[in-house]
C-alpha cells in the first residue's frame, strides 16, 4: 500500500481567583483614541519549545486550611522511586497533548495545524524518500507489464476513496453515493481481471470530484493537476493534493469550533492539569519558586501594581495583585535556561517572542529619546523624522530574536545611521550638519543605549514593562491605555505588546488562578512580615 504521509502530520505546534481584571460585560470602554488601538492591537505569535525542569524550592509554604486543590505546599522530603506504568505514562501524556492543544486554539486566534516536514537532509528526510520512491517504481513496473498488473493501483484508489470521503461533509450525502459507485474496490478488482480497467478515467474523476470540494486557495492546484498525463505522476500529485485539502479541512473545522473551544477551554485545561498533578505531585515546585521571587522582589520595591512611574505604595503593603503582577512581567525577562514554571509553560515561546519585542521597543525609545537630547531644538517636533528614524530602527533590530543576534555591533550600525539622518535632516530644514563633538557624543551614547548603567535605557525599561504591569492588573484596562513619557513614538508596537500580554494574562489566571491563590496566601505572611 501507499506510505501513509499523514502518519507524520503533525500540528505545528496548534472558582476562587485572584482578582485579575476582566471587563463585565466584555467590552472595553472607550476612553481615548489610544485605548482604542490597545484594543485593536494585532495578537500573532509564535510557538517555542516546552519543557518542565524541577528545582529545589528554598522557600516556606503553607497550604491555607480547607483548599480544595491537591497540590503539596510544602517542600517535599527526598522519597524512595516510584514506579509508574506505561498505561499510566501514556494517559498523562495524552492529557497534557490535548491540554496544549486546546490552549494553542483558544489562546491563539492565528493557530493552523500545517503538514509536519522532516528537516532538511535528516535521516527521517532520506528514508522517507526513499521508501516513496521504491513505492512509486514498482508501481510504474506493474503498469508498464504486459499484460499490466493493477495491484498497487487497486490499492492506491482505496486510499484516494478513503481520503476524499473524509473530507466530505454530511450534507455531501448525493457526492457520496458517486463516489462509492465509482471506486467501488470490487467492481475495480473485477474490471483489472478482466483487462478492462482505465485507471486514467478513475483519477480524471477523482480530480474532477477534488476539484468540487477543494477551497479556493486550491483551485490552481487542482488546474496543474489536470495537465498531467502519466499515470503514476498523476497519483503523486492527488495523493499531494489531498493532503493539503484535508489539512484545509482541518483548520476549517478549528476555526468553526474555535468559539465552542474557547467557550470550554477554561474547565478542560484546568481538570488535565489536576490530573497532571495527581500523577506527578511535586509538578508546580516551578511555579512556587517563581511566584516566591516575584513576592520577595515586591517586598524589596514596595512597588504595587499600576505604579508605573515608581510611586511607593500608599501603605506599604503587598497585595496578591502586586505578586502576580510582577511575576507575569517577570516572564518577560525570563532566562533562556531557566527552568520555566509549569502553569505558563505553554506560553513560553510567545512570552519570549514578547519579551524580545519589549526589549526592542525600550532600544528605539531610547535612541529616540537620546537623539533627541543631543541633537536639541533642531528637531523638536519633527514627528516625520522620528518615524522615519523609528522604522530604521525596527529594521537594523528586527533580527533580535536571532541567537547569533550581537547588540553591541548593532548598536554601532545603528550609531552610524542615527547620525547621518540626522545631518539628512538638519540639512533639508537649513540648519549645519553635526559638528565633531556632538556626532562623538550622539555616537557615544547611542552605542551604550543597552548598558545596564545608562540611566535613559532603564528609565525607558521601568516605563514599558511599568505601562504592561499596569494594564494586565488593572480591573479596566482600557482606563491605564495612557502612555507614559518618552513612549509615545512607539505607542503601538507598546499596545500591541501589551494587548498579546494581557491575552495571555487573561486566560492563564482562569485556568491557573485557583492554585496561584493557594501559593500566594502562604506567601504573603512572609512578605508583608509578621501580622499584629
Amino acid at each position: 500500500m501507499m506510505p501513509n504521509n499523514n502518519q507524520s502530520d503533525e500540528s505545528k505546534n496548534s472558582s476562587k481567583d485572584v482578582d485579575m481584571p476582566t471587563n463585565e460585560d466584555g467590552r472595553e470602554s472607550p476612553e481615548s483614541s489610544e485605548s482604542d488601538e490597545l484594543a485593536s492591537s494585532s495578537e500573532g505569535e509564535l510557538f517555542g519549545k516546552r519543557r518542565r525542569v524541577g528545582t529545589p524550592v528554598s522557600s516556606p509554604f503553607k497550604t491555607p486550611p480547607g483548599s480544595p486543590f491537591k497540590m503539596p505546599m510544602t517542600i517535599p522530603s527526598p522519597s524512595p522511586p516510584q514506579w509508574i506504568s506505561l498505561e499510566e505514562l501514556m494517559t498523562v501524556n495524552n492529557g497534557v497533548t490535548n491540554m496544549a492543544l486546546a490552549h494553542e486554539i483558544a489562546v491563539d486566534n492565528d493557530f493552523q495545524l500545517q503538514k509536519y516536514m522532516p528537516p532538511e537532509n535528516s535521516l527521517e528526510k532520506q528514508v522517507k524518500e526513499t521508501v516513496h520512491r521504491a513505492f512509486w517504481d514498482a508501481l510504474r513496473e506493474e503498469l508498464a507489464e504486459e499484460p499490466p498488473t493493477f495491484q498497487h493501483a487497486i490499492n492506491l484508489l482505496g486510499e484516494v476513496k478513503e481520503m476524499l470521503v473524509s473530507i466530505l461533509l454530511p450534507q455531501h450525502s448525493r457526492l457520496r453515493a458517486q463516489i462509492n459507485e465509482v471506486l467501488d474496490l470490487d467492481l475495480i478488482a473485477q474490471e483489472a481481471e478482466h483487462g478492462a480497467l482505465d485507471v486514467k478515467r478513475c483519477a480524471r474523476f477523482v480530480i474532477d470530484t477534488m476539484g468540487r470540494l477543494c477551497a479556493p486557495v486550491r483551485d490552481q492546484d487542482i488546474e496543474t493537476l489536470r495537465e498531467v498525463d502519466e499515470v503514476v505522476n498523476m497519483f503523486k500529485e492527488i495523493f499531494r493534493v489531498l493532503e493539503l485539502m484535508k489539512m484545509d479541512m482541518a483548520n476549517f473545522t478549528i476555526q468553526s469550533m474555535r468559539p465552542t473551544i474557547q467557550q470550554h477551554s477554561v474547565e478542560y485545561e484546568r481538570k488535565k492539569f489536576q490530573e497532571f498533578i495527581d500523577k506527578q505531585p511535586n509538578a508546580l515546585e516551578v511555579t512556587k519558586t517563581w511566584l516566591y521571587q516575584a513576592s520577595e522582589e515586591v517586598k524589596g520595591s514596595h512597588l504595587p501594581s499600576g505604579q508605573a512611574d515608581g510611586a511607593a505604595a500608599a501603605n506599604g503593603a503587598v497585595t496578591p495583585m502586586d505578586v502576580l503582577g510582577h511575576a507575569y512581567i517577570m516572564l518577560l525577562k525570563w532566562e533562556e535556561n531557566k527552568p520555566f514554571p509549569e502553569t505558563v509553560l505553554m506560553d513560553q515561546g510567545r512570552l519570549a517572542e514578547i519579551g524580545v519585542k519589549c526589549r526592542q521597543i525600550t532600544l528605539i525609545a531610547s535612541i529616540l529619546l537620546i537623539t533627541h537630547n543631543v541633537v536639541g531644538a533642531a528637531l523638536a517636533g519633527l514627528q516625520e523624522f522620528s518615524e522615519k528614524l523609528k522604522g530604521t530602527l525596527g529594521v537594523l533590530l528586527g533580527d533580535m530574536q536571532e541567537s547569533s543576534f550581537n547588540v553591541e555591533e548593532a548598536l554601532k550600525n545603528i550609531s552610524e545611521q542615527v547620525c547621518k539622518e540626522v545631518d539628512e535632516c538638519l540639512e533639508t530644514r537649513g540648519f549645519p550638519r553635526l559638528d565633531e563633538k556632538r556626532r562623538d557624543i550622539l555616537k557615544v551614547q547611542v552605542q551604550g543605549a543597552a548598558s545596564p548603567d545608562n540611566t535613559i535605557h532603564n528609565l525607558i525599561t521601568s516605563r514599558v514593562y511599568g505601562f504592561i504591569q499596569s494594564v494586565i492588573t488593572a480591573p479596566n484596562p482600557a482606563s491605564q491605555a495612557k502612555v507614559p513619557g518618552g513612549l509615545t513614538s512607539v505607542k503601538i508596537d507598546l499596545f500591541e505588546a501589551t494587548a498579546r500580554v494581557l491575552r495571555i494574562v487573561r486566560h492563564n489566571n482562569a485556568v491557573f488562578g485557583p492554585y496561584y491563590t493557594d501559593i500566594i496566601s502562604g506567601l504573603l505572611p512572609a512578605a508583608n512580615g509578621p501580622s499584629e
